[in-house]
């Protein structure tokens, strides 16, 4: 299935399909979960602090479906 992934920060700086401003459209098979998209793209999950899919803050286990948005960020800390 097609998923698209736009990652935000330095977590997409090692794969060279993805465009900052776009994303990239990534295929993994059917059943994946965000955890397996993690492994899929080689993001160390200390690196992120925040997924959504299509809008709404996941966990890891959220299954995936074709067509989903999956976006992931940094942590982010400030005062």
């Amino acid at each position: 299935m097609k998923i698209q992934v736009r990652l935000y920060g330095t977590l997409g700086s090692h794969l060279p399909d993805h465009n900052r401003l776009t994303g990239m459209v990534v295929e993994i098979p059917e059943g994946s979960n965000v955890g397996d998209l993690m492994d899929h793209l080689a993001v160390s999950r200390e690196k992120v602090g925040i997924v959504t899919v299509d809008g709404t803050l996941v966990k890891e286990s959220k299954a995936l479906f074709s067509g989903d948005f999956v976006r992931m960020y940094i942590p982010i800390s400030g005062g």
